[in-house]
């Protein structure tokens, strides 16, 4: 009996990581890369990894959190028109909204969008895996890593911050005596265009701060689109016998907003 039972957890686990694999690999990105409940945003969903929705068309959004869009997503097996997205490309498709009036919600109250894709007619896992996008606040919330302003493009100078009272995930980057960060850029196609050291401003209570000008700072080939910043502190650490020791942080990521 223990034999049977055995058998068939593999087969059901099996099943289950092939259904997986069938709603997986989207593709998310959004315009602007940082937006608020009240910003108007464009999330694009590339779907050409996901077996199940590969060259389908069209495609639906389907969306419950923080709240059922008015109006409603529909019934599962025929989707709302109202939630039909628009094609970008092959197997690209996007919905352009502000999420407090798109929820019907206050801003303070939309700060996660979850969601998925379908076909209309979504019977038989035609969809993908949920989908999540935090929205950034309106009013200042302090982070463990962050920079102001908090929505920033790649022409834009900006401070960048370390608070390590607020770091939970890392050990090293929590007790470490940080002095510099090395700061690395990318472009859109997520080639290295850039890597540059700064020096850190303790500001006291385990707070630190270093300037930061995309374009001033780098050497970036000219019509090259910075996507992102990986900032990586360096400094030390006591060892185990109270002995300082080189140490860096867990890479930090700051996405670069398409600003006009």
């Amino acid at each position: 009996m223990k034999k049977i039972f055995f058998v068939f957890a593999l087969v059901l686990t099996a099943f289950s990581y092939r259904l997986m694999a069938q709603t997986s690999g989207a593709v998310v990105t959004t315009i602007p890369a940082n937006f608020t409940a009240v910003d108007q945003v464009k999330i694009i969903v590339d779907v050409s990894n996901v077996g199940n929705l590969k060259n389908k068309e069209p495609l639906y959004v389907w969306t419950w959190h923080p709240n059922d869009p008015a109006p409603g997503n529909g019934e599962w097996g025929n989707s709302n028109e109202a939630r039909k997205m628009t094609k970008e490309g092959t197997n690209k498709w996007s919905w352009t909204m502000k999420p407090a009036d798109f929820y019907g919600l206050v801003p303070a109250a939309v700060t996660q969008i979850r969601f998925l894709v379908k076909a209309k007619d979504g019977t038989g896992d035609i969809k993908s895996s949920d989908i999540e996008l935090n929205v950034a606040p309106l009013i200042f919330v302090p982070t463990a890593f962050r920079t102001f302003p908090t929505v920033a493009g790649q022409n834009e100078i900006m401070k960048v911050y370390l608070d390590q009272t607020l770091v939970t995930t890392d050990l090293t980057t929590q007790r470490m005596n940080p002095v510099s960060a090395d700061v690395f850029l990318y472009s859109n196609t997520n080639a290295l265009v850039g890597e540059i050291n700064k020096p850190l401003q303790s500001l006291g209570n385990k707070l630190f701060s270093f300037a930061v000008f995309p374009r001033g700072d780098f050497n970036i080939p000219e019509g090259t689109i910075i996507n992102k910043m990986i900032v990586i502190y360096k400094g030390t650490i006591l060892d185990v016998n109270g002995a300082a020791v080189t140490a860096n942080s867990q890479p930090f990521e700051k996405l670069f907003d398409d600003l006009k």
